[in-house]
Formats: structure tokens, sequence, C-alpha cells
């Protein structure tokens, strides 16, 4: 099978793209720029690597039209909140409009298989009841969130008005070695690098009280794969562990897990406007379908920190002698 996978050179896109290629399948995957190609996670070597600017729909329509893909996971998106409340038109243009002219693409060349939209649980907002199953609201309270609901909206009316098998996991926390951008390896990044300072040390750290739902993206991969091939257009799926993990505890376990001695600070700038204090994810539609977790929490979290340990010291080996 042909697989078109957008956003591919993200953190969940290269997991994706190397177990599409280990299942035996080809794959074509987008990037938006150069200095993605050249991150840390490796990925399968026969992944074909095209650019791909979902804000230029002309762009979008060649590569539908050159690659005519059989399967589409679309995971191209502006992902960061802290990004969107910054800029939220272009988070806007990239992840509405962009979907909006990937969609018109596609309808010109509609996949066999179908499409996978990677939803987010961002666009729930803070719930009123929990676990959050799929019936509830979307009220989203930062840009990004707003921008993934209107993503499932425009999904649906394309799957209903046009014919596309358009399929939406709803993913929650999803971490994993390596990831940029999140609690678990923000921190995991900062005790490596307190560890090799040698000395006692400050751990900086946001919201202590919230809670998260977290999985490991290997886990993560495998359920969008599922919900691919067993999913409903008029049902999305919750992509979650299914329980949620406090971050006072990611905090203790990595403190317990350092090499040297650390207390704990509070830093204003790692406050978010908005923050939920949890969202555990309802996941017996998931379950339902077949897919079940395999990694504990515990060993993600072990293996982020050795992650970040084994960068710290390839950097060390890199760095020019004095």
């Amino acid at each position: 099978m042909k697989i078109l996978i957008t956003g591919a050179s993200g953190f969940i896109g290269r997991y994706l793209a190397s177990y599409a290629r280990a299942a035996g399948h080809e794959v074509v995957g987008t990037f938006l720029t150069e200095r993605e190609l050249a991150s840390r996670i490796p990925t399968d070597g026969g992944i074909r690597w095209v650019h791909l600017d979902l804000r230029d729909g002309q762009e979008a329509a060649s590569l539908v039209q050159e690659v005519r893909p059989e399967a589409v996971f679309h995971l191209g998106a502006q992902a960061y909140a802290k990004r969107a409340w910054a800029d939220p038109v272009d988070t806007f243009e990239s992840n509405v409009l962009g979907t909006i002219r990937l969609y018109e693409a596609l309808r010109e060349h509609p996949p066999s298989r179908g499409i996978l939209l990677a939803a987010s649980a961002a666009a729930y907002g803070i719930p009123a009841h929990l676990p959050i199953n799929e019936d509830a609201p979307l009220w989203a309270t930062n840009p990004y969130g707003v921008s993934k609901a209107c993503q499932e909206k425009i999904s649906y009316q394309y799957a209903l008005n046009f014919g596309l098998r358009i399929v939406r996991a709803r993913l929650f926390g999803t971490t994993g070695p390596g990831k940029a951008g999140d609690a678990l390896n923000d921190f995991a990044q900062q005790v490596a690098r307190l560890e090799r300072a040698g000395v006692p040390a400050k751990l900086k750290v946001g919201n202590l009280g919230a809670r998260r739902d977290v999985q490991d993206v290997r886990d993560a991969v495998p359920a969008l794969w599922t919900v691919f091939e067993a999913g409903t257009i008029e049902q999305p799926v919750n992509v979650g562990a299914g329980e949620s993990y406090s971050v006072r505890g990611i905090v203790d376990r990595l403190v317990a897990l350092a090499k040297v001695p650390l207390t704990v600070e509070v830093d204003p700038e790692l406050l978010r406007p908005t923050d939920e204090s949890d969202n555990v994810a309802d996941v017996r539609r998931l379950r339902a379908l077949g897919h079940h977790p395999k990694i504990p929490f515990e060993t993600t979290v072990a293996e982020a920190l050795e992650f970040w340990r084994a960068e710290g010291a390839a950097d060390g080996r890199r760095a020019p002698s004095r």
C-alpha cells in the first residue's frame, strides 16, 4: 500500500512512518523545513521525503496528483499551544485552511483505503466530567485546540459531502524518548544537563498540580493504525492511555532517578494562561476496536531520561577541543 503521511517529520510522524515501513508499505513522508529532517529520532531509510507547506494549495494538489496515495495519515499541523497563543493566524492557516487544501486535492484523487486525521484532545478544553468520552462537547480553551476542533468539523463535512473515508483519532498526550516541547522530556533534558554539572541544583517546573493522560508513542502509533483500519467516519476515537499521571509524579520520579541532588522550583514562565487540571480519556471505544497498550509509563520516563543522558554525552564528544 502506498501511504502519504503529512507531518511525517514530526515526533509521532517519524514513529508512524517507520512502523508503516516495517509492515511492508511504501511511505511518502512530508516535511516543512530541512531542519526537521535532522531530528535525533531515527527513521527507516526507505521513506521518501518530500516538502509540503499546507498553506500552499498548489503544492498540496501537485503532491497528491504525483503520489496518488492509497492511504493518507494527516498529521501535518502547527502543533504547539504556546506558538498558537503567539500567532493564532498562522496556526489557523496551517491547521484549518491547510486541511481544506489537502482535502480539496484528495477529492480529485480519493485514496482507496481512506484518510486518518490526527485530531487532538485539546479540542475538548476543560472537561465537565472524567473520563472524557467522545460525545463530550468540543469547548477548546486555546487557539490550538480550537483549530483542531475545526479540523474535525471540516473532516466530517468532507466525508459526508464528498464520499471521502476520513476517520478521526483524538490523540491525548503522547510522549516518548526524544520528544521536544512536552513536560516529561523538558524535565528529563533539564535533569540530564544538571547531572553533567555534577553539583546539587534546582529543577525548574510549571504547574505541578496538573494531571495528564499520557501514552507512549510506541503505543500510540499502533492505536492510530487500528483506528485507520477499523474506525468509521461517524465516530471519532480517543487515543490515549486511559489513565492520568500527575506532573508532580513525573517530576518526583525523575528527581529520584537523578544522579545529583535536585530541588524543585516553580518558574512562572512555565505556567500557561489556561491549564486543564485533568484530561483522562475514556478509551473504551479504542479497546473495542482491539488496541491495548504495552509500555508501562515508568518505562517511558526512565527511557526519556536515558535518551537525554546519551544525547548530552554525544554532544560532549562532538564539541571541539579548546
